[in-house]
């Protein structure tokens, strides 16, 4: 298929407002870590955990060896709770530090390069003015892109990131209205930076704190099989349930560099998409278990979009083509759709 006819497809496939899937994929092409920096920065901190402990021996003997992050905490023995919290401790001071990173850089180009602004303000551009966005990251970035654009964020929490000064007046009054009218929903179904277990036993959020609160405890779930039962707990279960429904009302789904590897969201899009909602997944490369999902399933209408060879390669149901354009990048896909 040309490329002309490539585009009209995606562009029809998502002429009603998307429900956009993130996975770590996109937040790695911020800087953000990936899974295997992940693993190298809790093995840096190996000399924190308990040597003694046969568990913890074979929990990095495993992640050394190559196995990654989310079946190494997974496996047959099960981390003790001081360890488990001990590795959510590592990974949210890592990637807290690597968030509050790129929002430095962000503030010296005006976010110029943050192509997740110009996603969010291309959804709530038509009416009704809403999107909805599913996450399993932990990260800010969509909340940092959607203030960025102007809209209201709706998280279960409420605050906001990006402010400037604007003084009283009828624009501003306008622009108030109209940020009220336009509303992004973020729906963090691992938990956030900015979420805490208080010593109270209290949920709460702390906006772009640059340290784990003394004797708070991050509200993230870390990888593996334990993540399945701390998501049935609140506030995760709430999230899910916020999530579950505006996958059940989309229209269409964008997924950018999620893998479909997670069993939280994965089989409510799975059904959606096997009824025939229109999905586009745009990736720098596909999972194995992506490639397997699509291949296998019976999808009616999908276009899944990744770099190959210096190229963007355009998988769909009918046919496969490779074309010299860059799409398969955020910026390039906006570019096209």
């Amino acid at each position: 298929m040309d490329l002309n006819n490539c585009v009209t497809m995606i562009q029809t496939y998502l002429s009603d407002v998307p429900l956009v899937v993130l996975g770590s994929g996109n937040s790695a092409s911020y800087g953000l870590p990936t899974m295997t920096d992940l693993s190298n920065e809790i093995i840096r901190h190996e000399g924190d955990f308990d040597q003694s402990d046969e568990v913890v021996k074979d929990f990095f003997d495993n992640i050394r060896r190559g196995l990654d992050l989310e079946t190494a905490i997974g496996m047959g023995f099960q981390l003790n709770s001081e360890d488990i919290n001990l590795i959510r401790e590592i990974i949210w001071n890592y990637i807290n530090k690597r968030d509050l990173d790129f929002f430095e850089r962000g503030l010296k180009t005006d976010f110029i390069e943050f192509s997740l602004v110009d996603l969010i303000k291309k959804i709530i551009s038509p009416t009704p003015y809403k999107a909805n966005i599913i996450t399993t990251n932990y990260d800010r970035l969509a909340e940092y892109a959607a203030d960025i654009a102007g809209a209201s964020i709706v998280t279960g929490f409420e605050g906001s990131y990006f402010r400037k000064m604007e003084l009283p007046s009828e624009s501003i009054k306008n622009k108030r209205i109209k940020a009220r009218e336009r509303t992004v929903a973020i729906w963090k179904v691992h938990g956030s930076l900015d979420w805490f277990l208080s010593p109270n036993g209290s949920q709460c959020d702390l906006p772009r704190s640059m340290t784990i609160p003394d004797t708070f405890i991050p509200h993230i779930v870390p990888p593996g099989n334990n993540k399945y039962y701390e998501t049935h707990q609140d506030p995760y279960r709430s999230v899910i349930s916020q999530a579950d429904s505006a996958i059940a009302n989309a229209k269409s789904f964008l997924v950018v560099g999620y893998g479909f590897n997670d069993s939280h969201i994965q089989p409510k899009i799975i059904e959606e998409i096997k009824k025939g909602t229109p999905i586009v997944v745009i990736t720098k490369t596909f999972t194995s278990q992506c490639k397997e999902l699509f291949s296998q399933s019976n999808i009616p209408k999908y276009i899944l979009i990744e770099e190959r060879d210096g190229k963007t390669h355009v998988l769909t149901k009918d046919w496969e083509a490779d074309y010299e354009d860059d799409f398969w990048s955020l910026k390039g896909f906006l570019n096209k759709w």
